[in-house]
């Protein structure tokens, strides 16, 4: 059972460091989000779904607090939204 446990947390930190490795593009992009100033709401909320997502596991939370408070500008209404969605994950 000790052995089980171990190979489970092995994986997770392997998986979470390959995230890792991909997350400066991923960063990236979300900076130039902020930098360029889009108004087009749907992609700035499939940038928060994504980082969102990645919260769970422990990655991105800055990222995420960010790129909502850019979003918070163009649409403070979906921005509260996104706010309770990360409130809810910390939650749990």
């Amino acid at each position: 059972m000790k052995q089980s446990v171990e190979d489970i947390i092995s994986i997770i930190k392997s998986f979470q460091e390959r995230l890792l490795q991909h997350f400066p593009a991923l960063e990236q992009e979300a900076f130039q989000l902020i930098k360029n100033k889009p108004a087009d709401k749907n992609a700035i909320e499939n940038m928060l779904d994504t980082i969102l997502s990645l919260t769970d596991l422990g990655i991105g939370n800055d990222l995420f607090i960010k790129l909502l408070e850019y979003y918070k500008t163009i649409d403070a209404e979906g921005a509260i939204f996104y706010w309770n969605e990360y409130d809810r994950k910390e939650e749990e």
